[in-house]
């Protein structure tokens, strides 16, 4: 499964990046070592800086449909929280509305 993250503000002022495009097996798993800041180290700094995420897509897939996504350099158009009502889509989507977001928010 291949999952988009909507981190809730920027990274930082020069790195405004809102998204990261991740692959796991077990998503529960990765997104508790993504909140604990042991996943990649773009949500690693987001914990470090208490920026908190949400998962906003899903498709079904594997890495090569991982490395495609990435490629597109486009999560922000694929994003429903960005671009509400936007149908973009490749592959198997599912595209998550905020409400039916699950929050993954690091709490202060």
């Amino acid at each position: 499964m291949i999952y988009l993250i909507h981190f809730l503000e920027p990274i930082s002022e020069r790195h405004t990046t809102q998204h990261y495009i991740g692959y796991t097996d077990s998503l529960p798993e990765r997104i508790q070592s993504h909140r604990s800041g042991y996943g990649a180290r773009l949500t690693q700094v987001a914990k470090e800086r208490g920026i908190g995420f949400r998962v906003v897509r899903l498709w079904r897939g594997d890495r090569s449909l991982e490395r495609k996504l990435k490629n597109r350099h486009d999560a922000t158009r694929m994003c429903p929280v960005c671009n509400p009502g936007n149908s973009l889509a490749m592959g198997d989507s599912v595209a998550l509305m905020p409400e039916e977001c699950k929050p993954y928010e690091i709490p202060f």
